[in-house]
């Protein structure tokens, strides 16, 4: 199938992504708990209270929080215990997850399998962690949050630019080009670059964007490279270890800029790694995916 002329300028689909009504923000009570995680006078108990105030929020925290995900042996019942217990950093993931799964999950249909693509974005999120742990990163809560939402521009493209992601669906299908070739085939600007728009309209912390927005070109970050390159070679890493075909990650493969950042340019290192992820991810599957199925509980 010959590639599809663009339909689109960048400006219209800035515009589009910027105005359309049902445009997901995230829920109010989650910006005002990132916020107050981010302060540093905020009390266990005064966080505590305030999700408290949301019923279905507080069962989903506290569902996840006693998931083998983060591994505690002893029952968490309430949310007070949970932030004792998890800590500020875990909560603001499992808070901006589940308000990134809610915003974002679209049924299954012949151009999106949505269970892989969430699949994907978890394993990606629980590989950078450890990847970052290997390399040295100052680990935070937030390089979970940043694999998780590192394609969450794909999403936009599926919910709100329906045939037009179709169409570049169809061209991975019945060409040999890569998921990126494809997209900019149709559109004139990439997931990436959408998924950062979001981000921005989220006000989530520059370097989040900058993970979103770099992470298949993490030469071009400008202030977190290192994050980036985390987020660019979990995703690789999450990619070989499915074993699955998927057409958005059509074509990806170590950057030579990340392995370069991140002292991997030892293909046997890589390997081991591989199987390391491999056996993190595979250890319990059904729980490594428990967020991609809060939406519906």
């Amino acid at each position: 199938m010959s590639a599809v002329r663009q339909i689109l300028t960048s400006e219209q689909i800035q515009e589009r992504v910027k105005t359309i009504i049902q445009l997901p923000a995230m829920p109010a009570i989650a910006m005002d708990i990132v916020e107050m995680v981010d302060n540093p006078k905020t009390s266990a108990q005064q966080l505590g209270r305030l999700i408290s105030t949301d019923q279905a929020l507080t069962a989903k925290v506290l569902k996840i929080a006693n998931s083998p995900f983060y591994g505690f042996p002893k029952k968490i019942s309430t949310i007070d215990f949970a932030i004792i217990v998890l800590g500020f950093d875990a909560l603001k993931e499992i808070v901006i997850s589940i308000a990134l799964v809610s915003s974002l999950q679209k049924k299954n249909d012949l151009y999106f399998n949505s269970q892989l693509f969430w699949d994907h974005a978890i394993g990606t999120g629980v590989i950078a962690r450890r990847l970052a742990r290997d390399v040295g990163y100052r680990v935070t809560g937030e390089v979970f949050v940043a694999g998780l939402l590192h394609d969450m521009g794909i999403s936009i493209l599926n919910k709100y630019f329906t045939p037009e992601f179709h169409r570049m669906i169809e061209i991975v299908r019945d060409s040999k080009l890569t998921f990126f070739e494809a997209e900019e085939s149709v559109f004139p600007v990439t997931h990436a670059v959408i998924g950062s728009w979001l981000g921005e309209r989220w006000n989530l912390p520059d370097h989040l964007v900058e993970a979103i927005r770099y992470h298949h070109n993490p030469g071009e970050a400008k202030e977190h490279s290192q994050l980036v390159s985390i987020i660019h070679c979990a995703d690789v890493f999450a990619k070989l270890i499915s074993g699955e075909e998927i057409e958005f990650d059509k074509g990806i493969e170590f950057h030579p800029d990340a392995l370069e950042i991140l002292q991997l340019n030892d293909e046997e290192l890589i390997q081991e790694y591989v199987k390391e992820y491999s056996d993190l991810v595979k250890k319990d599957t059904r729980d490594v995916a428990l967020l991609s199925h809060l939406a519906n509980f």
